[in-house]
């Protein structure tokens, strides 16, 4: 008898559910991410970062308002999160820019190396515009250029 119940209890009785996780909007994401910038944790804030690159450009301007932050360890971590977005997020470049008069090393140092991913030889790599199409080397009157 003890035996069939448990058999019972373990087989045709469902486990109790652990409650569903709170559902988190990606605008409280970005908060809790940027939040997060300031840990004392290089590699951390690094981690920190790359999961706000990974979120792309709807990040930029969180990242802007954090460069200004009193945190030295939160301006550094938005001035590498910039250096990663993908395509490139060249609206930054202006604040990159004063960033590299920051008073911390840290700071200069990550936005040196955001602009370094930014900035190509031939100037600024622009991915939101599409580069001109070359000229036609056939043109409509059919001669040859």
């Amino acid at each position: 008898m003890r035996l069939s119940v448990l058999f019972a209890m373990l087989f045709l009785i469902p486990p109790a559910r652990a409650a569903d996780p709170p559902v988190l909007t990606q605008a409280d994401l970005i908060k809790a991410l940027v939040q997060s910038l300031d840990d004392p944790d290089g590699e951390v804030r690094q981690n920190i970062a790359i999961a706000l690159a990974n979120l792309g450009d709807t990040v930029v301007p969180a990242l802007l308002t954090a460069l200004e932050d009193p945190s030295v360890e939160r301006r550094s971590g938005a001035a590498m999160a910039l250096g990663q977005i993908r395509p490139a997020a060249t609206t930054a470049i202006p604040s990159l820019i004063r960033a590299m008069k920051d008073k911390d090393e840290m700071v200069r140092r990550q936005a040196s190396y955001s602009l370094s991913r930014m900035v190509q030889k031939g100037g600024i790599i622009v991915l939101a515009v599409p580069p001109a199409p070359p000229p036609d080397p056939f043109p409509a009157s059919g001669e040859k250029p």
